[in-house]
């Protein structure tokens, strides 16, 4: 069964303040880590940049999965 993911992709000091946010649909944790890889890949912007990844819960909260790091 496939579940919702967010994304938010870093790229400043402050991780509150996300250059973008992806929303996407994977089979499990481990497919979401391997596209939030190919995701952070895709957008622009510095070398070094990071995403954190929430997934959606039963309460429709975002619970935080994995911070995936896209090293320069």
């Amino acid at each position: 069964m496939a579940s919702d993911y967010r994304l938010d992709v870093v790229t400043d000091p402050d991780p509150d303040v996300p250059q973008a946010v992806l929303y996407f649909t994977a089979a499990g944790v481990d497919p979401a880590c391997r596209q939030a890889q190919r995701l952070l890949a895709a957008v622009d912007g510095p070398a070094d940049r990071y995403g954190e990844l929430y997934a959606g819960d039963a309460a429709d909260r975002a619970v935080h999965v994995d911070t995936i790091h896209l090293p320069a």
